[in-house]
């Protein structure tokens, strides 16, 4: 009989004790600035309905890499009879954005005009892994829906790049562009079909540099269409206010809203910038970083896409950080994440009998603060102690009947080997001066 291996399929990912810790604080920490800056958090399922993921708001790049679900019971029994061709009926969600648009148009009669909202959750998509690129991976999303203004996204934008800062990422650029002034750049003699297939290869200026974009759009085209041609001329926002004023002003006072309000902000107007998801209306960013060779997140207003669930226009922007890609920068900068999920203090098991010593004592000391771990069985001390030890819990503090009986304690610091007697009712204040030395 073969064994069953032992890892993940491929694209996913097990995390260890430290790489858990360090990914639930970095969790925290973004959610602490959206709710400083006034977002409020909410939570969907991970299974949308198929005909939710498969709508026109979801992109025909991204229907492609859908994970499905099955139907279940008597259901699937009866598609597999009638030889049905599609046999599945929901699916895991590849984003969070489309989600939220269901989820509004459920909720709009309840939910404050407008509604600030984050989400920070994971994701799935059926598609190629490679370093910083998974089959489930997390975003963090913040958007606003019933604003029309450019305060929606000068206050997403300026909430993710709070986050960067909060966390000591330097060089973090954003780059600006708006879909209007795409559209309003393609040459008349090209269809809609064929202006979005030049705007893809737009898009890799920044890995396949000016030469590439034109070879392959010749081959195409047969030649470099004149709205992409001004723009790896480098056409300046003058130029362009002729041609889309309404976007290009709209730009110009978000750069100048953001670096104002942003000390230190990287912000750019970038014509090449185009983003991959169908529903953009207007403004569009992305966030890079030197280090990285994808973004390190973006967005973008999209104006339209709640009509996909049979309501009217709704104006919305939002944005989100590709979590992973940061959790991987931090890593590599080790002291960026340095996070422990060690316990502060270990209390051995002597006996059975103090069991129930061990847990009122542990009970007070959580209340203080302090991360306690009880051993759960009566074995032998020596066992006890190599655990304390490769978890490498700071500090063990020796109870047991003796001790109890004298209410003094002995206290070790596993790292110097040293110990001292210490009374019961002084020991939570001790260990809390311990613990708050050692930080």
């Amino acid at each position: 009989m073969s064994k069953i291996s032992v890892l993940p399929p491929s694209g996913f990912r097990d995390f260890t004790p430290e790489e858990s810790a360090a990914r639930n604080f970095l969790i925290e920490r973004i959610s602490e600035i959206y709710l400083s800056h006034g977002f409020q958090a909410i939570a969907m399922p991970f299974l949308e309905n198929l005909a939710t993921l498969e709508g026109k708001g979801g992109g025909a790049g991204n229907e492609k890499l859908i994970f499905k679900v099955l139907k279940r019971g008597e259901a699937l029994t009866r598609s597999l009879e009638a030889g049905a061709a599609n046999l599945a009926d929901m699916g895991m969600r590849f984003d969070l954005t489309l989600p939220l648009a269901r989820y509004y148009s459920r909720f709009k009669q309840q939910l404050p005009k407008p509604f600030k909202v984050f989400q920070i959750g994971p994701v799935w998509r059926a598609d190629s892994p490679q370093k910083g690129r998974y089959r489930e991976f997390y975003q963090c999303d913040v958007d606003i829906l019933g604003s029309r203004e450019i305060g929606a996204e000068a206050d997403c934008m300026a909430a993710i790049l709070k986050v960067f800062s909060s966390l000591q990422v330097e060089n973090v650029e954003l780059h600006l562009n708006d879909r209007r002034l795409l559209a309003a750049l393609k040459d008349s003699d090209l269809s809609e079909a064929q202006w979005a297939e030049a705007l893809v290869t737009l898009d890799k200026l920044d890995k396949v540099e000016r030469a590439g974009v034109e070879e392959e759009l010749t081959a195409k085209f047969g030649r470099v269409p004149e709205g992409i041609r001004l723009v790896l001329d480098g056409a300046s926002l003058e130029k362009l206010m002729t041609i889309e004023s309404e976007s290009v002003s709209s730009l110009k006072s978000l750069v100048e809203v953001l670096t104002a309000a942003i000390p230190g902000a990287k912000v750019q107007f970038n014509p090449s910038l185009v983003r991959g998801q169908d529903y953009y209306t207007g403004t569009i960013f992305e966030l890079r970083h030197p280090d990285l060779s994808g973004s390190l997140g973006g967005g973008g207003r999209y104006n339209r896409l709640l009509e996909v669930f049979g309501g009217e226009e709704v104006p919305a922007f939002g944005g989100s950080i590709g979590f992973e890609r940061l959790f991987l920068l931090l890593q590599e900068k080790a002291d960026k994440l340095n996070v422990s999920s060690t316990p502060h203090v270990f209390l051995p098991l002597f006996s059975a009998e103090m069991r129930a010593p061990l847990m009122k004592l542990a009970l007070e000391m959580r209340a203080a603060g302090l991360r306690v771990d009880i051993y759960p069985d009566a074995a032998k001390l020596k066992n006890q102690f190599k655990y304390a030890d490769d978890r490498k819990i700071p500090y063990t503090v020796i109870i047991g009947g003796d001790e109890l009986a004298s209410g003094v304690v002995k206290l070790k610091s596993m790292a110097e080997r040293s110990e001292e007697a210490v009374p019961v009712n002084e020991l939570v204040h001790r260990l809390v001066q311990l613990s708050l030395k050692s930080k």
